[in-house]
């Protein structure tokens, strides 16, 4: 344990000195090429020759949330660089805390460069799989209780990790380690966040493949959308989730699932709750909105569900026209990969969606997601 803080004092003196990771509240503008992003609105990228400026807004008011100067590795970096944390590029040895983004960088080509997770219980990537079998990835515990000894043993060159809203990292912010703050799910549509790929595979030296996996993703998702808004004749009505304790939290109007509903050709029926987030109600409020909808779409864990055992849980939702007509459809979180793959890929869900709403327009579709609730 003595060489463990020892090792600590060393490298956070290292970073200190030479890292250069730190954040900034710097806001004057950089100058240089702004790449073009066509949907993000909280990340920009300029291009300043021997190096990029990346600054990422802060999702709950308008100051800087981080700034990031990338430089390639093998290179001394200009001493004229603004204020901001040093990534030398690309990364090779990553703490990844977020299946979401494991499963991007393997999408990427690059899941090598992932050397440790976080909650590895949830890595449902095959190939992460089967490296946490073999030991060469590194288990470091959970987001809430880190190993920092692993993470030391580890000596990740940066730590990617999800931001919150007055929320620091714990024990991350006391190691000497560089953190990307995703803060991609805090954007506002389903394009926006899949955008943030074009920096994320800037990190990982794939900028090129990213760019082009993204320009297929929006290509797909904006041609789909449109046909749908050209070719539905109604806006069936929708109803999602299920009721959780005293509350039935469903995703506000504003989100990028209900966004998407939206663009699937549905009425969304709490689309009026204008939040980016999640929105709770009591279940007078969901019964008085939804009880004549014509869709209901649930996600749940654990074990399965049918109309039957619904009861048992809430005897309420046999009150909503779904349930009487057996038209719920359901996507089983234990079996099916759903928040790993679609954040980033937001046409396939899309296209799921669309099937189910307008299967006049999408034809033999095989679900990827959802499918029909049993009755028994």
């Amino acid at each position: 344990m003595r060489n463990i803080c020892r090792l600590l004092i060393i490298l956070t003196t290292l970073a200190a000195t030479a890292c250069g990771a730190r954040k900034t509240t710097e806001t004057q503008p950089i100058e240089g090429d702004t790449l073009a992003l066509r949907h993000a609105s909280l990340l920009t990228i300029v291009e300043c020759g021997a190096y990029s400026v990346v600054d990422i807004k802060s999702p709950w008011n308008d100051k800087l949330l981080h700034r990031y100067i990338l430089t390639e590795k093998g290179s001394a970096p200009p001493s004229d660089i603004p204020e901001g944390t040093l990534l030398r590029l690309p990364l090779e040895n990553l703490l990844i805390f977020s299946t979401v983004h494991s499963e991007l960088i393997c999408n990427l080509g690059r899941s090598h460069s992932i050397g440790g997770v976080c909650e590895a219980q949830y890595m449902t990537q095959p190939l992460l799989q089967q490296r946490l079998g073999e030991g060469s990835l590194i288990d470091c515990g959970s987001t809430l209780n880190i190993n920092s000894e692993r993470v030391v043993q580890l000596a990740p060159e940066a730590v990617w990790v999800l931001p919150y809203e007055n929320g620091g990292y714990g024990k991350m912010d006391k190691l000497p380690y560089p953190l990307v703050e995703c803060a991609d799910y805090m954007e506002n549509s389903p394009l926006a966040c899949a955008e943030w790929m074009r920096f994320y595979g800037r990190l990982l030296g794939e900028g090129a493949k990213a760019d082009s996996l993204f320009a297929a993703v929006e290509r797909d998702y904006l041609a789909l959308r449109d046909s749908i808004k050209n070719h539905s004749t109604d806006a069936p009505t929708l109803m999602c989730e299920l009721k959780n304790g005293s509350a039935w939290y469903v995703p506000g109007g504003g989100s990028t699932m209900g966004q998407l509903y939206r663009d699937a050709g549905c009425d969304y029926l709490f689309a009026q709750h204008d939040r980016t987030g999640s929105v709770p109600l009591a279940f007078e409020a969901v019964l008085t909105r939804a009880a004549e909808a014509d869709f209901w779409l649930v996600k749940y864990g654990g074990k399965r569900k049918t109309h039957k055992s619904l009861l048992t849980e809430f005897e309420g939702y046999k009150y909503f026209r779904p349930y009487k007509e057996c038209n719920i459809y359901e996507c089983r979180l234990s079996e099916k990969r759903f928040y790993e793959e679609t954040p980033f890929r937001p046409d396939i869900l899309l296209r799921e969606l669309a099937a189910i709403f307008h299967p006049e327009i999408i034809k033999n579709h095989k679900p990827r997601y959802y499918e029909k609730m049993q009755e028994q």
